[in-house]
């Protein structure tokens, strides 16, 4: 039977980025017992946290889990992920529509931080990558003649690429949506880069300006 400790860090897991208000409403538990457990697991290292600023009223704290959660999962609950995500790829049909889904959903958590797409790409870039970084997609970029780079240095999730396409295209298709811009996915970690990387194409010329 699973401890309290144990079904905090799985509803982070699963649901990639909470709430403690959340976790107290679906755990049935009180905020504060939610509270001494993510700052357990945050002191083991196992989630971390980031304060998100709103349109009206005070910035929330929103958790998330960390790679070294990931790894920490029951067995059974990778078993599940796993059957699932195979099964998926021989449905060309049904991934396409998960993977839209999914990089809908979490575009749409995003939105309200990023802001409107038009307006500087550069400025835009900066400020898709700040907001992704606490989910583990992106840590940075860098600009070149062929246009901006979108880099992550850290799989959050390498044992499901490697089964599925499926977390690498809804992410590339999330940052594309923020963006609101085409983004194409240069290289993955799961195929040997050190990097996963996306590329936004340069419209008006050259940029040489490099921030990470």
């Amino acid at each position: 039977m699973q401890g309290t400790r144990e079904r905090v860090l799985e509803f982070i897991v699963k649901n990639r980025e909470v709430r403690v208000e959340q976790l107290a409403g679906a755990l049935e538990i009180t905020a504060a017992a939610v509270r001494r457990h993510l700052d357990n697991l945050r002191a083991d290292g196992y989630i971390d946290v980031r304060a998100v600023k709103q349109a009206t009223g005070r910035p929330y704290h929103a958790y998330h889990a960390t790679e070294r959660a990931i790894g920490a999962m029951p067995a059974a609950y990778a078993d599940l992920l796993e059957r699932m995500l195979r099964g998926l790829g021989e449905r060309d049909d049904v991934i396409t529509s998960v993977m839209t889904s999914i990089a809908e959903a979490l575009a749409s958590r995003h939105r309200e931080e990023v802001g409107a797409t038009a307006g500087d790409p550069e400025k835009l870039v900066i400020r898709v990558t700040e907001s992704l970084r606490p989910e583990g997609i992106l840590d940075g970029w860098r600009s070149e003649e062929d246009g901006f780079h979108l880099v992550n240095g850290a799989c959050p999730y390498r044992k499901a690429a490697e089964i599925s396409p499926l977390p690498c295209e809804s992410d590339r298709q999330a940052i594309e949506l923020l963006l609101g811009l085409d983004v194409e996915q240069l290289n993955r970690i799961v195929d040997g880069s050190p990097v996963c990387e996306y590329l936004v194409r340069s419209v008006g010329g050259p940029q040489l300006i490099e921030v990470s």
